[in-house]
């Protein structure tokens, strides 16, 4: 099974002030030095690398409360950035954004809302490939990081710095599927039950087959209409794989069963927006996440398999 040729466009997120490791900042300068470009035009179709988006520096506040400053800039970061996809998506472009920590995902998944919704059409479904399930708020959060509250207001919670970027942008949560997800807060699996949203551990992912986890998930992201967005996070590996991200959880996916999961994903017509985020230079070995990341951002947007050395 193979995928026509994509017209791509990326767009680096140079954003850390979602978690506590501002190292994710350089994330796509990371996937860039590692060949990004090259093997996105290996699929034969056309790349154009429209560059960065760059955070400001904010001072992170200690404790549960972010800070009024790094908030705002957030907010004002995300409000770029989802303009940003979403004129990409009206070109009729496949955008590929690069993180970045995750906190990126609330300004791209809002962006993939509002353009269905202004061509009369509902919202694209959702596969989160990542060890968590990033819907805390600030009420259950026990870190305060943004970065796992953004699929919260991207499901329609109210979390302040996403409110604006969410307007016009929110999505089904029942059509959202998690992928490798393994740390899970209590307060935040409530929310997540009570949403709605299919959650595949990787344990349940060996039993069945990757690809008929990839099936499955494609059928309730993609609805009756087959649209779908897919954020990939890193950290949905097992850190002996990815040791590149913010945060390790063990037990997570081998590059096998990633690789076969996201080949059978990228293949599908009806993908709309590929995320991939949390690569961290600062914690990586020898560029081994960066490249990881240069291929899964391929095989998501519809390029073959090849071996990662």
């Amino acid at each position: 099974m193979s995928a026509p040729p994509r017209n791509i466009e990326v767009i680096g997120a140079r954003l850390g002030l979602g978690g506590r490791c501002v190292g994710t900042a350089r994330g796509p300068l990371a996937m860039r030095a590692a060949g990004l470009v090259a093997r996105l035009s290996a699929g034969g179709g056309s790349v154009r690398d429209l560059g960065d988006i760059v955070a400001r520096e904010v001072a992170r506040l200690p404790g549960r409360d972010p800070g009024a400053g790094l908030c705002a800039e957030v907010e004002r970061y995300s409000l770029e950035l989802r303009d940003a996809v979403e004129a990409m998506l009206a070109r009729g472009a496949l955008p590929c954004v690069l993180g970045g920590d995750h906190s990126l995902g609330a300004a791209t998944q809002a962006a993939v809302g509002r353009f269905a919704r202004r061509c009369g059409w509902d919202a694209p479904g959702l596969i989160w490939i990542d060890a968590h399930t990033d819907a805390n708020t600030m009420a259950t959060t026990p870190s305060g990081n943004l970065h796992g509250m953004m699929l919260a207001a991207v499901h329609g919670l109210d979390v302040a710095p996403f409110r604006r970027v969410l307007e016009g942008g929110l999505r089904d949560p029942r059509r959202t599927v998690y992928v490798g997800t393994r740390d899970v807060d209590a307060e935040e699996l409530d929310i997540v039950r009570r949403f709605g949203c299919r959650m595949i551990t990787p344990d349940e992912l060996r039993r069945k087959g990757a690809v008929a986890v990839a099936e499955e998930a494609l059928a309730i992201a993609g609805a009756r209409d087959g649209r779908v967005s897919v954020s990939f996070d890193l950290d949905c590996l097992d850190p002996s794989v990815a040791p590149g991200v913010d945060c390790h959880v063990d037990g997570g996916l081998d590059w096998p069963e990633a690789q076969a999961l996201l080949a059978r994903i990228g293949v599908h017509p009806g993908v709309w927006a590929v995320e991939v985020v949390e690569v961290n230079p600062a914690a990586d070995r020898d560029g081994q996440t960066a490249r990881l990341a240069v291929e899964a951002a391929a095989l998501l947007c519809g390029n073959g398999a090849r071996h990662v050395p």
